[in-house]
């Protein structure tokens, strides 16, 4: 599961991972939640990305009362909420970390070793106001499958074209899992479970708080 994540970034890293060409300055984002806004790329062709900047996360579906943040990788081709935008809205979701609670409610914050942006895959829906998204996951693996049985869809960097692209027949190497190898975690504090919290503090080991 993914329910919550940060998003730290500059136009240099924007520019140099992504190749986006951009003036606007985005403020850090330590702790987004459901409903709030937050950065997706799409494309026409899968190569020239656009930045979207006003997309919500989550989506409404008929009959309850709260959004609908993540797809299970295994039956998006299949469920109807889902299948149609994965034929043809896919994007991704751009993330410097995410939070996930263990068995015990102990929040842990999750990010790549070297900590670069991440890109989620991700489907991208059109409600009234707003574009919204949700965030793939499938089966943790390895050590991360301690903290949760779930872990959001990590795409390599090869795979992006192909995700964002026009094709209807994505591989299923592309839907794999990221290997636990790839990160590091350490437990945050609480304080991130209320959405109104929103500070460079949440990520940091709760040793050093």
């Amino acid at each position: 599961m993914c329910g919550r994540f940060a998003l730290t970034t500059t136009n240099e890293e924007l520019s140099h991972r992504f190749a986006l060409k951009t003036q606007q300055n985005f403020p850090n984002r330590w702790n987004i939640a459901p409903s709030q806004t937050s950065l997706t790329l799409t494309s026409n062709d899968g190569f020239n990305l656009s930045l979207n900047n006003q997309d919500k996360f989550g989506i409404w579906e008929p009959g309850l009362k709260k959004r609908i943040i993540n797809a299970r990788s295994e039956t998006i081709t299949v469920r109807p909420m889902f299948k149609e935008a994965f034929k043809s809205a896919r994007c991704l979701v751009l993330a410097s970390g995410w939070f996930e609670w263990d068995a015990n409610k102990t929040p842990y914050y999750i990010s790549l070793k070297d900590n670069r942006v991440m890109a989620f895959a991700g489907l991208r829906f059109k409600e009234k106001e707003n574009n919204c998204f949700v965030i793939l996951t499938g089966s943790a693996k390895g050590a991360l499958s301690e903290i949760h049985h779930r872990t959001p869809l990590l795409l390599k960097r090869k795979f992006w074209s192909i995700w964002l692209g026009i094709t209807e027949n994505i591989p299923k190497e592309c839907l794999f899992s990221p290997e636990s190898h790839f990160f590091h975690w350490h437990e945050v504090s609480s304080q991130v479970g209320n959405v109104v919290n929103d500070n460079a503090s949440l990520v940091l080991p709760i040793s050093k708080i």
